[in-house]
């Protein structure tokens, strides 16, 4: 007879549920030891990089269980609502009790939970549920009842970052190990340095002596990040981004999807109109959006079947949404900590593919969020009377992160994980390239790098420049993370116990009491304010365009892998400013191809286009990118690309040259240089704004292209040397594509 062995047999479980419910064929990582130590009753903290599957490891075990109730505590309802309806498309009896849960709803779980053998594996609550005395009554039933498995507390970060500061809940989460003292915990966090770990075991009163502690690296070696210093307008911002979009959905041969953070809701709105008005399909995602729309939005980006490509979202956005094949990461503007960055940053990537993070900074904005935050800070020290003191770690990891942006010595990939606690040294190659392989600005072009830093506005200037704002950039709409429910208020007003009310000055907060007039008059009138009369109205002359602005506005076809036509009637392309015209950024502005950086090229759709070399061909046989803009004239790009061709023709006539570049096919397949051509005209019209400009650009290009030929070049102007990095790097998309087909 065969022994019973309780150890194989949790194994087995575990197993089946893994392959069966989720679909895996095997575990990834740790998993199994972390679902292990779970099994056998350990407390469980786990810091792990997102993309690792860490809601496998409650969700497996809670599965496994014959019987009983895993509680998992989330921060943010739309990570709560994701994982749910994740969980119920697999069949799984997942529940949440949360604001938006119906009544109707409510009674049904309440009424499953009072039960001796409840149906509900596991139910998904927000801290400030979990602290109400009515829910504290339900769950000692089921504890009574030895139905309560495992204390889940997901994202659990939350405690350390945002307990100290505005969500006091987090802070109380221990009361459940005093309440319910034999029930194991596990904690779950992509973002902790050694002393956030420390104080969430002990906020959550874990049991040392049967604690299973896990750290895994913080590296994830597939993200390429990049600082892209700015002090330009904020037009030319949009439009470098829109750029960037553009030109990797025209390489990748099919759109792509990717998410943009943003500060405040305001700058959300904004932006996702000017990139839906160049023909992007982006959508904003914030706290003033009606959740119907949110889920609409939510639910189109997931898909990915040509809804919604981009979602421009504020931090509300993205903790835990399960989507693998996030292409790009930008954050518009500086987020406020280190931990905010990273975890933003790992949505992109999950599936291990290459994917590109993007950080605007400048001193101006730093600046800004320095004084935000300090300003926040303030507010909370005069509020927390009788709660906990606010943490300094906010200002703290704001400064690291500033640090991090503005260094251009040491790689970022290493920089984070420094950040983090581990130990590197970066002096050895063999070490720094397990870290990055040349997968950040710094480590793959940094003479660049150091050039656009120098570039950016010095301390007194970008001083000077806040200085002359009467108030700190509008922080009013930003969104809080704290959104256990979808109800508060925008402007709170804080308040002192057993006291009045204090008054207390809040940025962009109108107060909603008038000021008193005085009670008493002096009779003095040359204190009184002046009469001010109105000027009268201005006439002015109509712009020229007014009778163009007047016709209906129509959005350019989205080019894709099906067709690449474009209407007859669109719009003019060059929505900027009057008067301002974008700061030549480098000429490449490194929108290199993410196949430069891994990324597969079988994704990449060629274009077969023989084009003859006559120099006389006719203009409407070429199909240029974008040719339905008229933000330059089509005769002046015609004409550009037919001296592309036949530079490049006189460039690759030599089969010398075209064996030492590894691409014998430019000399004897015509419509690999005819791609060529093209793709080189277009990176010069994607970063124009005038005909001047363009003009300007081409001629450089055409440069750095007769200097692939000539050995004897010295490679030390800057902006040449971007020039032919720029042209090789299409030059090897290009060869690379034919040896494959």
């Amino acid at each position: 007879m065969t022994k019973y062995d309780p150890k194989a047999n949790v194994h087995e479980s575990c197993t089946r549920v893994l392959t069966e419910v989720f679909g895996f064929s095997g575990y990834r990582g740790k998993q199994q030891e972390i679902i292990e130590a779970a099994m056998q009753g350990c407390d469980v903290f786990v810091v792990a990089p997102t993309g690792m599957g860490k809601s496998l490891c409650f969700q497996i075990p809670a599965l496994a269980e014959q019987s009983g109730v895993s509680l998992v505590v989330s921060p943010l309802l739309a990570l709560i609502k994701n994982q749910v309806h994740n969980l119920h498309n697999k069949g799984v009896a997942a529940s949440a009790l949360s604001s938006e849960t119906s009544q109707a709803e409510k009674a049904d779980i309440i009424k499953d939970l009072s039960s001796i053998k409840p149906v509900t594996k596991l139910l998904y609550i927000t801290p400030e549920r979990l602290c109400t005395n009515d829910f504290l009554n339900l769950i000692q039933q089921l504890y009574n009842n030895g139905k309560i498995n495992r204390f889940v507390v997901d994202e659990a970060h939350c405690i350390s970052e945002w307990g100290h500061d505005f969500r006091a809940e987090y802070r109380r989460l221990g009361l459940f190990r005093n309440r319910f003292i034999s029930v194991p915990i596990m904690a779950l966090t992509a973002t902790a340095t050694s002393t956030v770990q420390g104080d969430i075991i002990q906020s959550l009163k874990m049991n040392q002596e049967r604690l299973f502690r896990l750290q895994l690296p913080f590296n994830r070696p597939n993200l390429f990040y990049e600082i892209r210093y700015f002090s330009a307008p904020e037009a030319s911002k949009m439009t470098d981004i829109c750029d960037y979009i553009w030109n990797l959905h025209r390489r990748c041969g099919q759109t792509s999807s990717g998410i943009i953070y943003c500060r405040t809701r305001t700058t959300c709105e904004t932006l996702s109109a000017y990139l839906r008005g160049k023909g992007l399909s982006a959508r904003p995602y914030h706290r003033g959006i009606k959740p119907h729309a949110l889920d609409k939005t939510l639910k189109e980006w997931m898909n990915g079947e040509g809804g919604v490509d981009v979602v421009v979202a504020t931090i509300a956005f993205g903790l835990g949404i399960d989507k693998s094949d996030v292409r790009y990461v930008i954050h518009y503007d500086l987020p406020k900590s280190f931990e905010g960055f990273y975890q933003e940053t790992g949505r992109g990537g999950r599936d291990g593919l290459p994917s590109k993070c993007i950080l605007y900074y400048s001193r101006e904005d730093a600046l800004t969020v320095r004084q935000w935050v300090s300003e926040a800070h303030s507010r909370r020290v005069l509020g927390a009377i009788n709660g906990p003191a606010p943490s300094q770690r906010s200002s703290v990891s704001l400064s690291a992160l500033i640090q991090f942006a503005e260094s251009t010595a040491v790689c970022r990939h290493v920089s984070i994980c420094r950040y983090f606690g581990e130990q590197i040294d970066a002096t050895d190659a063999d070490i720094l390239q397990q870290y990055c392989d040349r997968m950040c600005d710094i480590c793959k072009y940094p003479e660049r790098t150091r050039l656009r830093q120098g570039k950016l506005s010095s301390e007194e200037l970008a001083l000077s420049s806040l200085a002359s704002n009467s108030h700190v950039q509008d922080q009013g709409d930003a969104d809080q993370p704290n959104l256990g429910n979808d109800k508060s208020d925008r402007c709170p007003r804080m308040k002192q116990p057993n006291s009045r009310p204090a008054v207390i000055p809040e940025p962009n907060c109108r107060s909603s009491v008038p000021p008193k007039r005085p009670s008493s008059h002096t009779g003095d009138r040359a204190q009184k304010k002046p009469k001010v009369e109105m000027a009268p109205p201005l006439v002015t002359k109509p712009y020229n365009s007014e009778s163009r602005l007047r016709r209906a506005f129509k959005t350019p076809f989205l080019p894709d892998k099906v067709s690449r036509k474009e209407p007859d009637v669109l719009p003019d392309d060059t929505m900027v400013v009057d008067g301002v015209t974008a700061e030549p950024q480098d000429e490449a502005n490194d929108m290199e191809d993410l196949m430069d950086e891994g990324l597969d090229t079988s994704t990449v759709v060629r274009e077969d286009v023989d084009i003859p070399l006559a120099a006389h061909e006719e203009e409407d046989s070429v199909d240029l990118d974008a040719s339905f803009s008229r933000k330059i004239p089509l005769p002046v790009r015609y004409k550009a690309y037919h001296q592309i061709k036949r530079s490049l023709q006189r460039t690759f006539s030599s089969r010398d040259v075209c064996a030492r570049m590894h691409c014998e096919s430019m000399n004897s397949d015509q419509s690999i240089l005819s791609n060529f051509a093209r793709a080189v005209e277009f990176m010069a019209f994607s970063f124009s704004v005038t005909s001047q400009g363009y003009e300007q650009r081409v001629k450089n290009r055409l440069r750095a292209i007769e200097d692939i030929a000539n050995r004897e070049v010295h490679e030390v102007v800057e902006d040449n040397q971007e020039l032919k990095q720029e042209a090789m790097d299409i030059l090897a998309q290009f060869c690379t594509l034919t040896s494959t087909i």
